[in-house]
């Protein structure tokens, strides 16, 4: 039985070693068609659906003193990114482009050394941001 089963084996073995040949790929043009219009997409919209780390939400607060805190986070965090927004009444500062809970979770326990009440929020994040990270590192 051993003996069988090994030379079975060994036959299968030189037969995938002699395949010699070319992989020819045919592709309908149709799905061609589906890519650059996803590209289009893609180019007309520069946000995704993804994940920022809140540091900063304030109701009933001036602009100023929210670019204030803005640029406090800027200089204890240079490589992070800052968003300021106003949604009536509130202010919100939020930092970073992350498009899993995972990479967010990563930054917001670096911001937590200094901003205990950081949290992660959902967000629309710029494609052009995230594709600038993976660039850089």
């Amino acid at each position: 039985m051993k003996f069988t089963i090994i030379l079975v084996f060994s036959l299968f073995s030189f037969s995938l070693i002699a395949q010699d040949g070319v992989v020819q790929i045919e592709q309908d043009e149709r799905i061609t068609e589906l890519v650059n219009k996803q590209v289009s997409v893609n180019k007309s919209s520069p946000k995704i659906n993804g994940f920022r780390v809140q540091i900063h939400f304030a109701q009933n607060q001036n602009r100023q003193a929210s670019e204030k805190k803005r640029s406090q986070f800027s200089s204890n965090f240079p490589d992070i990114k800052t968003y300021l927004e106003f949604k009536e009444p509130y202010f919100k500062i939020q930092a970073g482009d992350f498009v899993n809970k995972v990479d967010a979770y990563e930054t917001l326990r670096q911001i937590r050394t200094k901003y205990v009440g950081a949290y992660i929020v959902p967000a629309e994040v710029y494609f052009d941001e995230l594709t600038k990270k993976r660039v850089v590192n």
